[in-house]
């Protein structure tokens, strides 16, 4: 078989795959990412929100603080690079959903590792003007959003740059991994890494791993009043643009799964909007987003080498907390790739060894 043409072939270029290819370039590698251009990806209708507090009862997973760094600096210096500022810091408002939900606050008080992100408990009154909270809640801090499409737009841009990028359908079938390289059609190289989302279900080499698709969807909503100043978070998320307007969302559903705005979400959330805020009679709403989060059985990503092709690697799961997480795993997956340096153990595949 003749010399592999890439090092590193990358199949999706959402968030996973695009920062893994970043780190990978930088360290000189020849890389290819190839993407069939679906304007539906998960990454690309995500809410890019940056949450060190998950769920209903407010969790900071251990290596939050690790991702956040990671996170910023990654951000910062992909904006410096592209003269633009993707992040947007504000504060959120958590909304205690019954009074039995207070009592996951005052655990979270009893946790170091929580603290950082804990600000004052809050009052009805202490909430954005026209906010209905009749639990109260808390303020968090160290949250915001980054504009999530823009980004990917640029990183295509720089792939491109590089000569890095190929807009391409892949099927499974074209795929042939051998001992010394992969080939898919006249691409050879020496490994492929599998960052193609909720789509790794078909997958004939990984899917076996337990992924939980998970379809999200926002609506975007215009109003002339200003809705709020934080972002509001409680049975739904709304979160006030910096370039005007606001998203509202989102959704969860595990039974049919595609990335097509449905009308029985938006209704959902109309009358999500409608439990959240006092008065909606001046809210548009002028548009609607869907997407399939790549979650799995155990909130924890997929990363690592399928135990029979060595040629074949998996980089994805990071369900509703890529955003955050993806560019710390990015280092660490292309430190194991490129130095031998361990997978983080939770992340690691070889948790699954016996499904395969």
């Amino acid at each position: 078989m003749s010399p592999a043409v890439h090092d590193y072939l990358i199949l999706g270029q959402g968030l996973a795959g695009s920062l893994l290819a970043w780190h990978l370039i930088d360290a000189g590698k020849r890389v290819l990412v190839v993407d069939d251009g679906l304007r539906s990806s998960s990454s690309k209708v995500a809410a890019g929100l940056i949450n060190p507090l998950a769920g209903m009862r407010f969790n900071c997973a251990p290596r939050t603080a690790e991702w956040l760094n990671s996170a910023h600096a990654f951000y910062n210096q992909l904006g410096e690079a592209c003269g633009r500022h993707y992040f947007h810091a504000i504060d959120m408002q958590r909304l205690f959903r019954s009074p039995q939900q207070r009592r996951f606050f005052e655990r979270q008080l009893e946790r170091p590792n929580s603290l950082p992100y804990l600000g004052d408990e809050l009052t009805v009154e202490d909430f954005d003007p026209g906010v209905d909270a009749p639990h109260g809640g808390f303020a968090q801090t160290q949250t915001g959003y980054l504009e999530m499409p823009l980004i990917l737009a640029d990183l295509r841009k720089w792939l491109e740059e590089h000569h890095a990028y190929r807009q391409q359908a892949v099927d499974y079938v074209a795929i042939q991994p051998g001992k010394d390289s992969v080939v898919i059609g006249e691409l050879q190289a020496s490994h492929l890494v599998f960052c193609e989302g909720y789509r790794l279900q078909a997958n004939p080499w990984f899917n076996v791993l337990p992924l939980q698709p998970d379809k999200g969807e926002f609506l975007q909503l215009n109003s002339e009043r200003k809705l709020c100043q934080h972002i509001i978070n409680g049975s739904h998320m709304l979160i006030p643009l910096a370039g005007g307007g606001y998203r509202f969302g989102s959704t969860h559903e595990h039974h049919q799964i595609d990335d097509q705005p449905s009308e029985a979400a938006r209704s959902r959330l109309a009358n999500g909007l409608e439990n959240l805020l006092k008065d909606t009679q001046d809210i548009e709403i002028s548009g609607q987003t869907a997407g399939v989060r790549p979650a799995t059985s155990d909130r924890q990503p997929f990363i690592g080498v399928h135990p029979i092709e060595s040629r074949l690697w998996v980089f994805n799961g990071f369900g509703a907390r890529g955003a955050l997480s993806i560019p710390w795993y990015a280092e660490r997956f292309s430190a194991h790739l490129l130095e031998g340096a361990p997978i983080p153990e939770e992340a690691d595949i070889q948790r699954f060894q016996e499904l395969f």
